[in-house]
């Protein structure tokens, strides 16, 4: 397996990404699930921009990403996938996707998104998400950056 992190950060490439988590990961690919992302010209070149040399980047909507990282999942190259939502990593497991842990990193506060930690929401339809992620066995912690203490997504699904 080399899917070194599967994130959801709905900001998808920003300091913390390149500074931190891609120095940690040691990985040379980042490819992004995201149909918002992948249908918007300008939006896709602003993201691949934000990635440091010798990164590649890929932007990919949900069902071409989704046989993309299937096929790095079993390939040698060290892979960070980047999403906005957990739905996105609940349809990559229900895929057949096999990663043992989701780090959330950033998910924004708004109507009806019940505060979690610190910056990091949810919306009733991602908080079951992430509960189906943890039945079907793969570990779910909250984790802005790198060198923070991991905190459980059950600890805080109250």
């Amino acid at each position: 397996m080399t899917l070194k992190l599967v994130r959801v950060d709905d900001r998808l490439i920003h300091g913390q990404v390149v500074a931190i988590w891609l120095k940690a990961l040691n990985a040379r690919r980042i490819v992004i699930v995201d149909d918002r992302t992948a249908r918007d010209e300008f939006l896709r070149e602003v993201i691949t921009l934000a990635a440091p040399s010798g990164v590649d980047v890929e932007v990919l909507d949900l069902a071409s990403g989704t046989e993309r990282v299937r096929a790095l999942a079993v390939n040698s190259e060290p892979v960070f996938v980047l999403m906005r939502s957990p739905l996105v990593a609940l349809h990559l497991r229900e895929a057949g996707v096999e990663f043992p842990l989701l780090n959330v990193g950033g998910l924004g506060a708004g109507p009806s998104r019940k505060p979690l930690y610190r910056n990091i929401s949810a919306s009733p339809d991602e908080m079951a998400a992430m509960r189906q992620l943890e039945s079907m066995g793969t570990t779910v912690e909250l984790r802005i950056v790198e060198n923070d203490r991991p905190v459980a997504f059950k600890s805080v699904d109250k």
